[in-house]
């Protein structure tokens, strides 16, 4: 899909890191977030119930893998539909959300983020990298992200295969959220757009910190 065939939600602002070229659908997914999303699901007593729920062929797939493996997209897919159908409050999705972005956020940015505080760099040494990160986690699909002011911007996520889950879209929140906490404080971040389906399949953040 050419960049332009996913346009920004307005203007403003200043774009610190844009669509890959070209921007071209999701095709795998980092086991990684997988672990961590069951791993959060078993702190909360709620490992069982998904079990239940993840009657997908991929079943067998999701529940023995280990962290650092690519797995084609269907797999996360099945594993947050099925995440999707226990019924849990939007405010627990985002708090799981969180759960997993911390565990990843330990992997691959500890050192980045240690040094960083050190130096009181601000989120936008993360945020300025969005597309790099989001390379370890994904292959295809892609984001922007524009700064609106100081401590305030917009990402914008396309191309995302789950982004038809609604429980996905929050998690998705708990995992920005928590990042940006790592170099800031009250932090809120809210969806301003959502398109689920394709040509877009497109989530549109605004975050805001201290």
């Amino acid at each position: 899909m050419p960049r332009a065939a996913i346009s920004a939600v307005s203007s403003e602002g200043e774009i610190v890191c844009d669509f890959p070229s070209p921007l071209e659908p999701m095709t795998a997914i980092r086991s990684t977030l997988i672990t961590s999303s069951l791993a959060s699901l078993r702190l909360r007593g709620l490992l069982s119930r998904y079990e239940a729920a993840q009657q997908s062929p991929h079943r067998d797939t999701i529940l023995r893998c280990v962290a650092g493996e690519w797995l084609p997209f269907e797999v996360g897919l099945a594993h947050y539909r099925a995440c999707d159908d226990l019924g849990l409050s939007p405010e627990l999705q985002v708090a799981i959300g969180k759960d997993v972005s911390r565990r990843i956020h330990d992997t691959f940015l500890s050192m980045i983020v240690k040094m960083a505080r050190g130096a009181g760099v601000t989120p936008w040494l993360l945020l300025g990298k969005g597309n790099i990160l989001h390379g370890r986690l994904y292959r295809g699909a892609g984001m922007r992200i524009v700064r609106l002011g100081d401590k305030a911007a917009r990402v914008e996520l396309a191309r995302h295969a789950m982004l038809e889950v609604p429980y996905y879209r929050n998690a998705v929140v708990g995992v920005y959220t928590a990042g940006v906490e790592l170099l800031s404080r009250n932090v809120d971040c809210r969806v301003l757009k959502a398109e689920s389906s394709e040509p877009a399949r497109r989530l549109v953040m605004r975050i805001d910190w201290a």
